[in-house]
């Protein structure tokens, strides 16, 4: 009897620490990728994202003003919009405050930037453009990133990958 029961309990244990190790992802989880070319170049714009539960970390890369932008974001998921609550990277139209670890020496500002940006999950595809409705309808198709299953060598670089997990683990 006694070990019957050590072993219904060993695997009652295991099942309960194969549950909490494994944290819930969501639907904004993976990598949106567009590509078009301009100027004779190639230019891809994504974004990364990795969702634990309602936490979205977030890495992207833009091209403005003949320059890329990054950045690193982190918000919070309800349905299917992400409202994101700060945001730091290269200086442009989302942000005006460097990465900590990643600013030059003369930066004026560093670290985390309050946001009231949003993302939206419509179609299939991620789109910056949203309002605060849940709602797909007038959504176009062709509106937003489609997902990518590898974003290639145009997709974030190892330290950007590595900053993406540990936020989602909370260690932003």
């Amino acid at each position: 009897m006694r070990l019957a029961m050590t072993a219904i309990l060993s695997v009652f244990a295991l099942g309960g620490g194969v549950a909490a190790t494994k944290p819930e992802t969501g639907p904004f989880n993976g990598t949106w990728m567009a590509c078009d070319n301009w100027q004779g170049s190639r230019i891809c714009e994504y974004k990364m994202l990795a969702q634990r539960g309602d936490r979205v970390c977030g890495v992207q890369r833009y091209f403005a003003t003949n320059a890329y932008y990054e950045q690193r974001f982190v918000g919070t998921a309800r349905e299917n919009i992400v409202n994101i609550e700060k945001i730091c990277g290269d200086p442009g139209s989302e942000t005006d405050s460097y990465c900590s670890g990643r600013a030059p020496s003369n930066a004026a500002k560093v670290g985390w930037q309050t946001t009231d940006r949003k993302l939206g999950l419509c179609n299939g595809r991620l789109s910056g453009d949203v309002a605060n409705s849940h709602s797909c309808a007038g959504v176009s198709r062709r509106s937003g990133m489609p997902k990518v299953k590898n974003p290639g060598a145009e997709g974030p670089e190892p330290e950007e990958r590595a900053w993406l997990a540990a936020c989602a683990r909370g260690e932003e």
